[in-house]
This record gives C-alpha cells, structure tokens and sequence, in this order.
C-alpha cells in the first residue's frame, strides 16, 4: 500500500530571539508569568534530538532579520557572534536535510525599508496588505537572500501572520518570482493557509507563470502545543491529553486520524515558543509522544515528508492537486 506524506510545519523558530516576545503585547503569558524574550541554544539541540529520533520531516523556518534585532549575516543585538553561529550551525547540520528551510518573512515584527534595514512603523502583516507585487517581490527576494547567503537553500516562504492574504494575488506571484530571481529554481513552495477539518485536504498547484510553478502547503491541523505557553502544567497527564489531540494512545482518534480517513495529508503545525513552552519545554515532550505514536501506531500507512518532497510530489502529479474553492 502506498504510504500518505505527513510532515510538520514548525513556524517562527529564530536564533535566540523570540518573535513572540517581541510583537505580542502584553509581554506575559495568560497566566501572568514574564515571556521570555530570548530561548537558548540547548532546546534546539532538544528538538534534533526528537526529530531524530521519530523520522520527523517538514517546514522550518528561520526568520533573517528576528524581531528587527539583527540579522543572520551581520549578527543579533546583544548577542555573540558565537551563539547565533551555534543556532546557526545546528540547523545545518541535523535539521537539513529533513526539514526545509525557508524565511518566514524578514523581522516576523515590524516591516523594514530594506534598503537601510530600518523599522517602519507597520508590522509586516500591515505592510503587505497595503501594497503589491512591485514591493513584496524585492521584500521577499531580501529574505529569501540572507538566508542564501547564510548556506541555506532557500527557496519557498512562510506568511508572519497571514502576510499577503489581502492581496493574494500579488503576493503568490512575488514569492515564485523573488525564488527564480534569487535561487534561479522555478519550483517554489509557500505557506499562507489552513485546512482544518476540510476532507480530502491537500497541497496543491497556486500558480503557473512563465515556465514557474508555485505549490501551496496548507496546515491540516491545528497548533495543539500553542497552550501549553501559557500554562505552568507540564504533568504527565497534560501531554498526554494534548498529543491525544493529534492522535490518541490506541491511534483511533485525533486530527491525524481524521484527516487520513477523509483523504488528506496530515500535516502538523507548531511555533517555536509552542515548543518551548515559555521555558519549560512542554510542547517538546508533547512532540516526542506525538512522533512515538506515529512510529508505533500508523507508520504502515503514513511517511514522512520534507517540505520540498512535498512539493515536488504535487509538481510531478499536477492534475491530482488542483487548487481548491475558498
């Protein structure tokens, strides 16, 4: 039997910066501790290990520019050249290949005249709506760029926030041509959407443009390690009840199980801080007990895929991917 590509999305992952801390206000978690505003290297190294050790392949991204703090090349505000090369070293060295790697946009904070770097007064989410693909090509092409120059193949996005939802269009054009302007590749991937609790819910073909093709790879489920920033539980009991959200312990229930019984992909979605837990790292260990269950449970039926084999699946069987009605 041929085996179903599941894969996970992990968004807003940095060197040392938080994003969230930096554009979420208040700057305490909903039940009143402080939010760290920067994670250290060791829960990276926490987080290869778990991948590692269930096969898990997806999307990570890297944002260039974290919570206009610095950036990957030039170095982060008040931090050494040193930890951010670790963060950096790390990444290449047991993330890739398994996991593609892409910016989620420039800051993921305030956007930046990319010109001098400097924050205008608009986060990036703002600035998008309100302009078109004459600006987004080139603010795409910077992201896309520092992280080429910093040793990643790059060549497909992530949206902060829903950046460029409002203007769709303009924005899915930029992204397959800041690729080819930067990377030369006309294959590219981006991830703006969600279909949650949609049957048969799968990538598909967004655009096809002077010999480009672009895929979208939607979410299929939900973030459900997002809670656990903003609670001090991190019992036996508490992962156990949310890694039952994705799939359960006799792997008969959950988004995973829903989504593969009406003809979809899984494909997982969590943010850097739902990992860290605001420190305490619970959303780690919620991942581990996923990624066991998986292995143990429907690994005859499910395989991981990285964000690029997705791709070029969809690429390669064009007619099975159509794009959906919103």
């Amino acid at each position: 039997m041929k085996k179903i590509p599941i894969s996970i999305i992990i968004d807003d992952s940095a060197p040392i910066i938080s994003v969230y801390h930096e554009h979420h206000e208040p700057k305490f978690t909903d039940d009143g501790r402080p939010l760290l505003p920067v994670y250290p290297n060791s829960f990276l190294d926490v987080f290869c290990g778990i991948v590692e050790k269930h096969g898990i392949k997806g999307k990570f991204s890297v944002v260039p520019m974290p919570g206009n703090k610095g950036d990957i090349l030039s170095g982060i505000e008040g931090h050494s050249e040193e930890e951010l090369n670790e963060w950096l070293g790390t990444v290449k060295k047991r993330i890739v290949p398994n996991f593609t790697i892409g910016p989620e946009m420039l800051t993921h904070h305030k956007a930046v005249d990319i010109e001098t770097g400097a924050a205008l007064e608009m986060n990036e989410e703002q600035w998008a709506a309100q302009t078109d693909r004459t600006q987004i090509t080139p603010y795409i092409a910077k992201a896309l760029t520092l992280l080429n120059k910093a040793g990643f193949d790059a060549f497909g996005v992530t949206s902060p926030w829903t950046f460029g939802r409002a203007v769709e269009d303009e924005y899915t054009a930029s992204v397959s041509k800041a690729v080819y302007d930067v990377t030369g590749k006309k294959k590219a991937w981006f991830f703006l959407r969600s279909l949650r609790d949609v049957p048969n819910a799968k990538p598909w073909i967004e655009l096809e443009e002077e010999g480009r093709c672009l895929v979208s790879i939607p979410a299929t489920t939900r973030d459900v390690m997002w809670d656990s920033i903003h609670t001090a539980d991190c019992s036996d009991e508490y992962i156990r009840s949310r890694a039952d959200l994705l799939i359960t312990d006799e792997g008969k229930g959950g988004a995973i199980i829903r989504v593969l019984e009406t003809g979809g992909y899984p494909i997982l979605v969590t943010h850097w801080q739902s990992l860290i837990s605001n420190g305490l790292g619970t959303g780690m260990k919620i991942l581990d007990l996923v990624g066991e269950r998986i292995k143990r449970l429907i690994s005859d039926r499910v395989e991981w895929k990285s964000f690029e084999q997705i791709m070029d699946i969809v690429v390669e069987n064009k007619r099975d991917y159509p794009k959906p009605q919103f």
